[in-house]
This record gives structure tokens, C-alpha cells and sequence, in this order.
């Protein structure tokens, strides 16, 4: 049979198509009946993928939730904490008893102030918090310690972080 002699495709997937009996010889070379429409497949599939996303959105969304200022201050004062302590040199510096400041120090003071920032900016109530590490992180950053206002605020910040 030439391409000339072929019959056409079948236009609906449930017809079978017509072959000639010469070559139904080999029951290997007869096409199979297509069956019903796959539209339910299709359908049941899309179903499943959309209900997938949404799940998975949701879940994604609530994952990101923010625990809210008190986890924020509570985690300031924990890097507070962490940092050691922070020399007062208003009476005088001596070098004896007065070394650098090490750099986890400085970036932990820095971590404690912008956790601070943000919980303050969360809740107003947290602004003494805020403003008292804003000193403290001056303070560190300069390299100076002889600021009487800065060891004031190093004890405001213990206090607040004292009562929780």
C-alpha cells in the first residue's frame, strides 16, 4: 500500500479505524481501539495540581508569619547579652584594664539595635528599649566608652531586659 492508497486518520478517538481484512493477518499490526476520551484524566489531573499549589501556598504563607515585638526584644537582649561586657571608662581609661572591643562584641551590640528597631517599630512600647541600644551602639561604634549617658544606658538596657 503506497501513502497514496492509506486511509485517512480517524477525526474522533472512539471510532476505530477501518482497515483492510488483507492486512489483518498479523493481529501484532491491528491498531488498538483508543478508548473513551481522556477528558476525565485531564480533568482529574488539573484538579489535583491546582489543589496541590494552593495547599502549598498556604502552607508557605504561614510559615512566614511574624512572631511579633516581644520575640524581637527578647532576641535583643539575648544579643545584648551576648556580647560580654562593655568597659566604662568615665573615670579615666586605663590601658591596663581596658582592651579593644572584639568584633562578634560590636556585631552582636549592632544585632541587639536593629532587633530593638524593629520591635520598637512593631510596638511603641518597646521605643525605651530601642533608643537605650541606639546609645550603646554609638558608643561601641566610636570606640568610646567615657559616655556618661551611654553606661546609663547600658544599665536602662539590663533593667528593661530584666522585667522581660
Amino acid at each position: 500500500m503506497t501513502a497514496l492508497d492509506t486511509p485517512p486518520l480517524p477525526d474522533d478517538d472512539r471510532r476505530t479505524p477501518q482497515v483492510d481484512k488483507a492486512e489483518t493477518a498479523d493481529p501484532q499490526d491491528t491498531p488498538a481501539p483508543l478508548g473513551n476520551s481522556r477528558r476525565p484524566l485531564v480533568l482529574a489531573a488539573t484538579a489535583g495540581f491546582t489543589i496541590g499549589i494552593l495547599i502549598t501556598g498556604l502552607l508557605w504563607g504561614l510559615s512566614g508569619q511574624r512572631g511579633g515585638a516581644n520575640v524581637d526584644a527578647a532576641a535583643a537582649c539575648d544579643a545584648f547579652a551576648r556580647a560580654g561586657h562593655l568597659p566604662d571608662t568615665t573615670s579615666g581609661y586605663d590601658p591596663a584594664a581596658f582592651t579593644r572591643l572584639s568584633d562578634d562584641s560590636a556585631h552582636r551590640i549592632t544585632a541587639a539595635y536593629e532587633l530593638a528597631q524593629a520591635a520598637a517599630a512593631f510596638d511603641g512600647q518597646y521605643q525605651p528599649l530601642a533608643q537605650s541600644l541606639a546609645g550603646v551602639n554609638g558608643m561601641v561604634l566610636s570606640g568610646r566608652f567615657d559616655s556618661r549617658s551611654g553606661q546609663d544606658d547600658i544599665i536602662r538596657i539590663q533593667q528593661l531586659c530584666a522585667r522581660g
